[in-house]
């Protein structure tokens, strides 16, 4: 798992997600994860720079060096609240993709776009307040669909 990239105005948006999708990845016991500080400290070793994207050369880098059959990737589009001051409302927009280590390919891609009141059924019950509780919605709702 890489970092995500911070598309949004929010500053810390990408490792907020790349926390909550690390986090959810292992609470779902579908893959085994590699320590981020391993991978931390490999992309900072090999002075990788993750904008929007990651090269074939580096993918392959990456799951050599560190025994991984697959990377995530991934980039955070929106991280806000929305409407009043007294009456905000999170948005998270996330994209995702597991590439294939060894020949790039793409296994797997989603995205998702969330608002907090998505979850409310009437009178405000369901809705999700925080910026916190609805990235971790978003991202498991992602990694639901990894097949």
């Amino acid at each position: 798992m890489l970092p995500f990239y911070n598309g949004s105005t929010t500053k810390a948006a990408g490792e907020i997600v790349t926390k909550a999708f690390i986090e959810e990845l292992y609470d779902s016991g579908k893959f085994e994860i590699e320590f981020p500080g391993n991978v931390k400290k490999f992309i900072i070793g090999e002075r990788i720079i993750i904008r929007k994207g990651i090269g074939a050369d580096h993918i392959k880098l990456v799951g050599e060096r560190l025994n991984v059959d697959a990377i995530i990737i991934g980039c955070v589009k929106k991280y806000e609240s929305e409407g009043k001051k007294n009456a905000q409302i999170p948005v998270i927009s996330v994209d995702a993709r597991m590439i294939y280590a060894d020949s790039c390919s793409i296994l797997w891609l989603g995205d998702n776009y969330r608002r907090g009141d998505d979850y409310e059924t009437f009178f405000g019950i369901g809705r999700i307040r925080s910026l916190a509780d609805l990235s971790r919605r978003v991202v498991k709702e992602l990694i639901d669909t990894i097949p």
